[in-house]
């Protein structure tokens, strides 16, 4: 596989992992009491890993459906995962307080689910990296890597407004963004590869 193990954990935590949904569900049940909150944190990961998974396993038959290549999809996923990025750099989270919905258990699904923790990005970035794959083994190697982070993403979710508590939004933020960098450069990385792929650049190039 092109990526190395700590490169995958590190796009797939980012991208699939519990910073931005943690907040987002702090901040939506603020007035909630704990087993509501509770209901929402648990089901929001059930729905997310149900959908990443489905992904790790169908991910390169919906390229050959949708007559993607390989190299297409690294280029797109670079180009979606270099926007996310900058946003996470660049978002102010004190802004995204005043179109909260209601607390309720529909959260579960959205936005908490889709599109915060099985996001976009994460579901492209699980695709790229299914399909790059060379056997089953480094597929299953993925599939335990999502099951690991969205385990972790339970427990997050579930303690989330104690987390927040502990930390404070600013340190959250500090780390979204820490991380945001560090998701940038491995976004070129993508880009990268997707041109080696194609030919228009040196093989040795990127490493």
């Amino acid at each position: 596989m092109e990526f190395g193990l700590a490169d995958i954990i590190m796009i797939l935590f980012v991208t699939i992992g519990p910073i931005k949904a943690a907040i987002a569900l702090g901040t939506f049940t603020a007035g909630a009491d704990s087993a509501l909150r509770r209901a929402i944190a648990l089901r929001a990961v059930l729905v997310a890993t149900i959908v990443s998974i489905v992904f790790v396993v169908f991910g390169e038959v919906l390229l050959q459906i949708f007559h993607v290549s390989l190299p297409a999809l690294k280029l797109a996923g670079g180009l979606i995962l270099t926007i996310f990025a900058i946003g996470m750099i660049f978002s102010d989270h004190e802004k995204q307080g005043s179109e909260l919905p209601a607390p309720t258990l529909a959260l579960a699904v959205y936005p908490i689910a889709v599109p915060m923790l099985a996001t976009p990005q994460g579901l492209v970035a699980i695709v790229a990296l299914t399909a790059a794959a060379k056997d089953l083994g480094q597929v299953l190697v993925i599939g335990v890597i999502v099951l690991a982070i969205m385990a972790f993403n339970a427990v997050v979710l579930v303690m989330a407004d104690k987390v927040i508590k502990f930390l404070g939004p600013a340190v959250l933020q500090v780390v979204a963004k820490v991380f945001g960098v560090l998701l940038t450069a491995l976004a070129m990385q993508l880009f990268i590869l997707g041109l080696q792929d194609l030919g228009l650049i040196a093989a040795g190039v990127g490493h």
